[in-house]
């Protein structure tokens, strides 16, 4: 796999060149593996098989995907203490699919602004062309001060990402943090996102800014549960979409989105879309929350829908056996809830065989400092909001899967949507 060796310490973080890379595979030794068998699909159809990796406590594990490669059908358990993982992906037609992360990331913090305890600051690290389907890292930080984020994109990136079905919730230090490449001498590369659950991240839920790049079908919003990020003595900035580089000829595209992200619930300056230096360009959506700068809207109403999009898994469960979520369609400009995509990415290539020539090492060196940007931006924040007389109105977030059930069977663990089965039975 072709490294840059120019870049900074930062994008080192992102890139980790410094990785001896071996078939995860072959690995021995205390990282726990297990191969677990997951029940049915939404669709009646049986799920993928998916290999447990368990994490010890303390330790951190490091999965590179390169060029052409495939990782899938995984679930990382960092729930021990002190344990970290990340997912490094570069170069081209490379996959993550099917990936869950359980437990609570706590390696890097509490701890002051600028000190740096060890902790990998994001799970993914991604740049190149390449895809990330039916992933879960919705079970955030550990408590408040930690500085931890989903997915870091190099500011190198040149090519083209889509995120598909992808579940980001309670991180610290921005969700995704993608706008570095729209900066000068940044790479330019694009994103697409799709069908994605964005809940309660600080600093901003999409930090993205370069022009072509796009947000469709997506859920994002927050309530009081915003964790706390260790900038300016404990911070709450939520805001929805955030870019802070670029210029106003980049150009971002919402198609069907529901953005609920307001200062009710905050303590700095929280807004839905904030474009400072580009233009966000938003249709057929629905959104609450300060609008700042250049942003553009057609059919957008202020009635949005917290309710997940088919296929984003909410669990790490289901993203790594590849089962859909029984959640709703997210809804089109102003009729919430009747006009998104059902999306279902379910298990496409082999079940549970690993990944083409990933690798894994167990790397003590952290790596360098993280590349997310924690400014906050509260000078454009005082802008009037565009939905002043609104009326504040939290909506409770979906209440889970109450017919999901799970039992453990010789060491494998089956598991059972009996809505479904209802369904298919009514039908006999």
């Amino acid at each position: 796999m072709a490294r840059d060796c120019s870049t900074t310490v930062g994008e080192r973080e992102i890139s980790d060149s410094s990785v001896n890379r071996r078939s995860y595979l072959k690995l021995t030794g205390s990282t726990a593996l297990a191969l677990t068998g997951a029940g049915l699909l939404s669709n009646g159809a049986a799920a993928a098989e998916y290999e447990t990796i368990e994490v010890p406590a303390g330790s951190r594990e490091q999965f590179q995907v390169g060029s052409g490669e495939t990782f899938e059908n995984k679930l990382i358990d960092i729930s021990a203490t002190g344990a970290d993982a990340r997912i490094v992906a570069s170069g081209s037609d490379w996959t993550i699919r099917n990936v869950g992360f359980k437990g609570a990331a706590d390696m890097s913090g509490p701890h002051s602004p600028g000190e740096n305890l060890g902790g990998y600051p994001n799970l993914i690290a991604a740049s190149g062309t390449g895809t990330i389907e039916h992933v879960y890292l919705g079970d955030g930080v550990s408590g408040d001060m930690v500085r931890k984020g989903a997915i870091g994109v190099s500011s190198s990136h040149s090519g083209h990402i889509d995120l598909n079905e992808v579940t980001m919730n309670g991180w610290t230090g921005n969700a995704i943090y993608a706008a570095g490449s729209a900066k000068s001498g940044g790479g330019n590369g694009t994103l697409a996102f799709d069908r994605c659950l964005l809940k309660n991240n600080n600093i901003s839920h999409l930090r993205i800014a370069n022009d072509g790049t796009t947000v469709k079908n997506t859920v994002i919003y927050n309530t009081e549960d915003v964790p706390v990020h260790p900038i300016n003595g404990g911070v709450v900035n939520s805001r929805g979409v955030y870019d802070g580089y670029g210029t106003t000829d980049n150009v971002v595209e919402f198609e069907n989105c529901h953005i609920d992200c307001t200062d009710a619930n905050t303590n700095g300056g929280a807004s839905a879309l904030a474009a400072t230096k580009t233009t966000f360009r938003v249709r057929d959506s629905q959104v609450k929350g300060q609008l700042i700068g250049n942003v553009e809207t057609t059919n957008v109403g202020e009635n949005p829908s917290h309710e997940p999009p088919k296929g984003a898994p909410t669990t790490a469960e289901q993203a790594a056996n590849g089962s859909a979520t029984n959640g709703g369609s997210s809804g089109t400009g102003n009729d919430p809830g009747n006009g998104g995509n059902s999306g279902n990415s379910g298990s496409s290539g082999s079940s549970g065989s690993g990944s083409s020539g990933s690798g894994r090492s167990n790397d003590s060196n952290s790596g360098g400092s993280s590349s997310n940007d924690s400014d906050s931006g509260n000078a454009t924040e005082n802008a009037v909001s565009a939905d002043d007389s609104v009326d504040e109105q939290r909506i409770s977030a979906s209440p889970g899967f109450a017919d999901r059930f799970c039992f453990t069977y010789e060491g494998r663990n089956y598991c059972f949507d009996f809505g479904k089965i209802s369904t298919l039975l009514t039908g006999i």
